[in-house]
């Protein structure tokens, strides 16, 4: 048989699937930002929250909007597929050895999708004097996920006999926000500007783990044996809000200085959970009627993401403009709650402080805009991060360490954009009523760290979710 840690710990995990929980890597699915937005602000890799003028800075710096003399409408579609895939490459043909274990992954990738990414209006002209007070209304898709992910390995179990075991999980995040944002313009000289976000999210994902001895490799078992087998549900819903607050001076013409502070986002979340169990050692969990073993529980929680802070450049020669930002996530400040109960083993324990740094170019031709950037976010996990349920609050008051535990940890780590993009503008001056379209193009890459959460010696495994995306944005400037 295999080792004991090895059963006690898949029998720990099966009894403690019925109690409630919410860890940090719960949490973060609803922190983590991709790039999106105008195809004009992708294209500059995010970079523009001191050139401003763009619908999609709102939340990054609202002082952005108040750069507008003009007001604008726009929508903007998206086109994209995804990939997963192991680092280094390890598929069934090509396994990997690392640890006393064989592994390997299947690489998936998406069908080809569409969605409606961004829609925003600003409206400007409420003018007294050298005074410019602009409105503008942003909806976005911070966050738009869909990822499978799978690993197979093999090792000795302490008698010498070879097991397998697999894991896969099916992921889909969404995160949508709406932003208000109120502006002003004092002379084209400082702009300053407040906006109000409000968010919606809806996470879900569904996973399977099993382990097994395989025909003709134990004397105890010729026709082999499903050793371990469960799925695994979960369901998050819940809203939240957070705020901004923004400037950018102007020294000289050709510069544009900017800074900002995002205050946290409140949530409230409801997880839900439906775990299954089919078999442990080899003996099935089923009534009568062949139904299998099923737990279900949810729970209600609180969670406050970090604080942020936005310092941002922006420079214009000639009909050259140049963009660069950096950005500081205070991730240690997070916390979760269950009811007025902070949890002490949760937020700060897992997480780090960690940055965004974007830079981007534009270069206008006549009635054409050519444009390029480089978008770089840090892990704002620990390396030595891992769920932790030892809070009895955090288990709904009841005694002792059970908890809910996951088959897989999985720790976000950097992600890195490049991207490229044209755009056309029915007037070369940009003054007066106009028509323009934009198209860009992000090749994105997102590293995540995947241990099977096993109490056996383990390796991680480096695992790079890629996307594709083409995007389209529609606009009239009046």
């Amino acid at each position: 048989m295999k080792t004991n840690k090895l059963a006690i710990s898949t029998l720990a995990m099966m009894i403690s699937l019925s109690v409630c929980a919410q860890t940090s890597f719960d949490a973060a699915k609803l922190y983590e930002e991709e790039l999106n937005g105008t195809a004009r602000y992708v294209a500059m890799g995010g970079a523009m929250s001191a050139l401003g003028s763009d619908p999609s800075v709102i939340s990054h710096n609202p002082a952005g909007i108040g750069t507008y003399h003009q007001s604008d409408i726009n929508f903007s579609l998206g086109f994209f597929g995804t990939s997963v895939s192991t680092d280094p490459l390890a598929t069934s043909a090509n396994q990997l050895f690392a640890n006393g274990r064989t592994y390997y992954s299947h690489n998936d990738k998406s069908d080809f999708n569409v969605s409606f990414d961004n829609f925003a209006a600003v409206f400007s002209g409420s003018e007294s004097g050298d005074i410019y007070f602009n409105f503008g209304i942003a909806y976005r898709k911070l966050q738009n996920m869909d990822r499978k992910l799978d690993y197979v390995d093999s090792f000795l179990d302490a008698d010498g006999y070879e097991v397998w075991r697999e894991f896969r999980d099916n992921q889909r995040n969404k995160v949508h926000s709406w932003d208000f944002n109120l502006s002003c313009n004092l002379s084209d000289m400082v702009y300053f500007g407040w906006t109000f976000g409000i968010l919606s999210t809806d996470t879900w994902s569904e996973g399977y783990f099993y382990d097994y001895y395989d025909a003709g490799k134990h004397p105890d078992f010729p026709d082999g044996l499903d050793y371990t087998a469960a799925d695994r549900m979960n369901q998050s819903e819940g809203s939240g809000w957070n705020m901004a607050f923004g400037t950018i001076i102007r020294p000289i013409p050709a510069l544009r200085l900017g800074a900002a502070i995002k205050t946290p986002t409140y949530y409230r979340q409801r997880l839900e959970y439906a775990d299954y169990l089919y078999a442990f050692e080899g003996t099935q969990f089923t009534d009568e009627n062949g139904n299998v073993e099923k737990f279900t529980n949810y729970v209600d929680y609180k969670y406050s993401s970090p604080w942020t802070l936005n310092l941002s450049a922006g420079l214009t020669i000639g009909k050259t403009a140049f963009g660069a930002e950096y950005e500081k996530h205070f991730t240690q400040r997070s916390s979760l709650s269950i009811g007025n109960t902070v949890m002490n083993h949760q937020g700060a324990v897992d997480y780090k402080d960690y940055s965004t740094i974007k830079f981007g170019v534009e270069q206008n031709i006549s009635n054409l805009s050519i444009r390029a950037g480089y978008n770089l976010t840090g892990s704002m996990f620990k390396d030595d991060a891992v769920p932790c349920m030892a809070d009895s609050e955090f288990n709904a008051g009841k005694p002792g360490d059970m908890g809910r535990t996951d088959f897989q940890i999985d720790r976000l780590g950097k992600s890195q954009n490049c991207t490229l993009g044209i755009g056309y503008c029915s007037a070369p001056d940009r003054d007066g009523t106009q028509f323009y379209i934009d198209m860009a193009y992000v090749h994105g890459v997102r590293n995540s760290v995947v241990n099977l959460n096993e109490y056996i010696e383990d390796i991680d495994v480096n695992y790079k979710y890629k996307t594709d995306k083409l995007l389209l944005t529609v606009g009239w400037n009046f």
